[in-house]
Parts: structure tokens; sequence; C-alpha cells
């Protein structure tokens, strides 16, 4: 066992420093713009976040979405309840 633990470790080690690599090129779903649902079941940008909604907590709905490029859906950004604030 004890032939095996230093290239596990080095194996466990090269891993982590990789998937922390991968996991800090992903780019972040809140700074692109930011869509909301309207009753009419359409899309619609909802501006800027303390200036012109907040979100409210709610515990299933969905209060903003972004536009995955790769495949063309409206994907939830954030928990919570869109309030308008102007």
């Amino acid at each position: 066992m004890k032939k095996n633990k230093f290239p596990l470790l080095a194996l466990a080690i090269i891993l982590a420093a990789g998937g922390a690599v991968a996991n800090s090129l992903t780019k972040d779903s809140r700074a692109e713009t930011q869509y909301y649902l309207a009753s009419d079941g359409n899309y619609y940008p909802a501006g800027v976040e303390g200036y012109d909604y907040e979100c409210a907590w709610s515990q299933f709905g969905a209060c903003t979405y972004h536009l995955d490029a790769a495949t063309g859906n409206y994907v939830r950004t954030k928990y919570g309840k869109i309030l308008f604030i102007r």
C-alpha cells in the first residue's frame, strides 16, 4: 500500500489543481445581460440589479435568466421573485 500512496497523492494534487484552473476559466453568468420572464411568456432585459430591480426571496420562483449562447435557451441565474424599483 505504501508504494501506491505517492502516485495516488500526486494524481489527486494534479486533478485538484486542474479542476481549480478549469473552474476559474468559466465566465460568471451574472456578468451577462439579465432577462426576466414576463407574463406573456417572453423574456425581456431586466436592467441593473439594485437600480432597476431587486430579487426578493421566493422559494420556487426564478428572478432572472441569462441566454446560454451554446444552446440558445434561457437559463435561470438567480432564484427569487423580481421586484421592479423604477
